[in-house]
């Protein structure tokens, strides 16, 4: 796709890059960094001393702005939880065709301004799997895969020693930069493969302050895609997950919601962490589709499955909770309902379902003695009672 130059040579190269962090930096002398710090310094006086005009959304979804130009934004969540497939969407919406009636989870862009989005990935294979991703951004925009339209670049830097990958990094943006000259949407999946050690303070900082020199200085938006770590922790992995975080204008989270017993269902929940240009937005969900191939909007009957399912698991241990406190002696039905309606606020009805499940499932109850099952037994000629059981 471009010329890459000897390693002897990159560091001159460098000098022209899209974020001038290397080489030139250092061959930079004190009186031009005090020129380039007044001539930002007049940028800002020139600003201040006008009407501010935000600027517009690149994109969004539904009514709520997501993306802002010249900003880096994040899409975070679990291994194997379709992060890649959502950029994939988003990527589809930025270069989606007049033509095209395909919906793409309500993202939407200004069909009047072009964007040029760059794709850059660090691993998947070259054979099947990233070319594949690429064709469904195509055919989602409403292109056949044979067609190479012009405003859609991609690279790898799988075959890349880490090393290495930051500088050629910053090689290829600058060749992009040339040859686009319109609003470059850049996703950078993953991003902690785009340094040596996301750990490292150091290597976490040089790309992040890449980042932000190159939105300051140029018609550039990074999306950043990033692991978060493994376990029941949402935090972003690394040195590099927690600094792209505290820079970042929008964070999304993905993940798949959990049924009654905490297993992954097919519902996949899109939250916004963090909206810096506007109102935290409310969540939406997605489901994975065969026949898409890609996600979809998932349907209000699923997600009231799903949600009624979690909620009555919740409410079973809390019933379950309450029992082994309230029966350390046998109890009416009539109190024992009334306790347990006043404790919950719910009604006598949805109490009786609960203990119906209770007994039906023969569930465990933790009381003072240890472990319990719930019984119940209607006395002669009196009505029904509860009581706990080894």
């Amino acid at each position: 796709m471009f010329d890459i130059p000897p390693p002897h040579d990159r560091q001159s190269q460098s000098n022209g890059s899209l974020s001038g962090v290397e080489g030139g930096a250092k061959l930079e002398s004190s009186k031009d960094k005090l020129k380039r710090l007044l001539e930002s310094q007049q940028k800002i006086k020139e600003n201040k001393g006008k009407p501010i005009s935000f600027s517009q959304p690149i994109i969004w979804q539904k009514d709520n702005p997501v993306f802002f130009p010249k900003t880096i934004n994040v899409i975070q969540g679990k291994a194997g939880v379709h992060k890649s497939r959502l950029a994939e969407t988003v990527c589809a919406a930025m270069l989606k065709t007049p033509e095209s009636n395909r919906d793409l989870l309500n993202f939407k862009t200004n069909i009047l301004t072009r964007y040029a989005v760059c794709y850059v990935d660090t691993e998947r294979n070259l054979s099947d799997q990233l070319p594949y991703s690429l064709q469904q951004i195509q055919l989602k925009a409403g292109y056949p895969i044979e067609e190479h339209p012009y405003g859609f670049d991609y690279i790898s830097l799988l075959e890349f020693a880490r090393e290495e990958r930051f500088d050629m990094l910053n090689i290829y943006l600058e060749h992009i930069r040339k040859q686009f000259p319109m609003h470059l949407f850049i996703v950078l999946d993953v991003i902690t493969d785009c340094v040596f050690n996301f750990n490292d303070t150091k290597d976490s900082m040089k790309l992040i302050d890449m980042m932000n020199q190159s939105i300051n200085r140029y018609d550039v938006t990074f999306l950043c895609l990033i692991h978060e770590n493994p376990g029941n922790t949402d935090k972003a992995r690394g040195h590099l997950g927690t600094e792209i975080l505290n820079k970042a204008s929008t964070v999304m989270q993905i993940g798949f919601e959990k049924d009654a017993q905490n297993h992954n269902t097919d519902l996949i929940k899109v939250a916004y962490l963090k909206c810096r240009s506007s109102k935290k937005h409310d969540p939406f969900h997605v489901q994975y589709s065969d026949a898409e191939k890609g996600l979809v909007l998932a349907d209000l009957n699923t997600i009231q499955e799903t949600m009624d399912s979690r909620n009555q698991k919740a409410a079973l241990d809390e019933t379950i909770e309450l029992l082994g406190r309230l029966l350390t002696e046998p109890m009416s039905k009539t109190n024992l309902i009334e306790q347990l309606c006043f404790e919950m606020d719910c009604k006598e009805r949805t109490v009786e379902a609960r203990l119906k499940s209770i007994l039906t499932l023969k569930l465990a109850v933790p009381d003072q003695n240890g472990v319990a099952k719930l019984l119940c037994k209607r006395q002669d000629g009196k009505e029904v009672i509860y009581f706990l059981s080894d």
